[in-house]
């Protein structure tokens, strides 16, 4: 597995630390666990978490999220859904205009569940490499989308809701290579950039509001701030997913 995984009933978040530590996540609360009944992989990219921190509120995350009441409820409902083992996953989708901080917000997020050193990536050039990127983590974000249509609106919906993608297996002519994934997703765009209804009927759509230039902190204070909550927001993450 990466970084997520089922068994028994209780979910399994691999820490991606070099103990090798995971969380285990079970109906009456969560431990971290150093023997789990699953094994994980890490590809090339991957890194740690924080080790969670009792005691926290996803209510310290408002201060990152420059949207509405409404549109913070759904950025909470994308990360607790992020930690569902199995899916469907919902797409979330950050809208702006320029200086909103979609792709900071998107960076943060996928902090709180997958971080990686490639956390934002450009748009696919087909559906062989989407699905390449999918296997090799849990998370698929994606910066800065003028469009979603066509072949790649298709291909998310497929990947949000599990599916495969078959490929020839190389040097040779009839062996085929499967690639399948179910993954939760991240987009920003400005803008409308999601026109097909299945991919919409799919999506969480946050708008983010404009940045004030006199209020805004620079982006080395505002890291550090958010890296100072991200033990006791993972935690209040994973309280929730045990809730759930």
């Amino acid at each position: 597995h990466v970084r997520l995984a089922e068994h028994g009933g209780r979910i399994y978040l691999d820490l991606g630390d070099p103990s090798w530590r995971v969380v285990e996540i079970a109906p009456d609360g969560w431990q971290i666990v150093t023997d789990p009944p699953v094994r994980f992989w890490r590809p090339a990219g991957v890194l740690p978490l924080p080790e969670p921190v009792r005691g926290g509120s996803l209510a310290e995350l408002r201060s990152f999220v420059n949207a509405s009441d409404e549109a913070f409820t759904l950025v909470v409902a994308w990360l607790l859904a992020a930690l569902h083992p199995s899916g469907p996953y919902p797409v979330l989708l950050l809208t702006g205009e320029q200086g909103s901080g979609k792709s900071t917000l998107a960076r943060m997020l996928r902090g709180l569940v997958d971080p990686h050193e490639a956390a934002l990536r450009r748009p696919p050039r087909d559906e062989r490499d989407l699905f390449i990127t999918a296997t090799n983590a849990w998370v698929v974000a994606f910066d800065n989308l003028s469009s979603v249509g066509g072949w790649l609106s298709d291909a998310l919906c497929v990947l949000a809701t599990g599916g495969a993608f078959a490929t020839r297996r190389l040097h040779t002519d009839r062996e085929e290579v499967l690639l399948s994934a179910r993954r939760p997703v991240i987009i920003t765009a400005i803008g409308e950039a999601v026109a097909e209804p299945d991919l919409r009927d799919r999506i969480l759509r946050v708008e983010l509001q404009r940045l004030d230039d006199g209020t805004t902190l620079d982006e080395t204070t505002l890291w550090q701030g958010f890296e100072e909550d991200r033990p006791h927001l993972l935690g209040a993450l994973l309280d929730a997913a045990v809730a759930a």
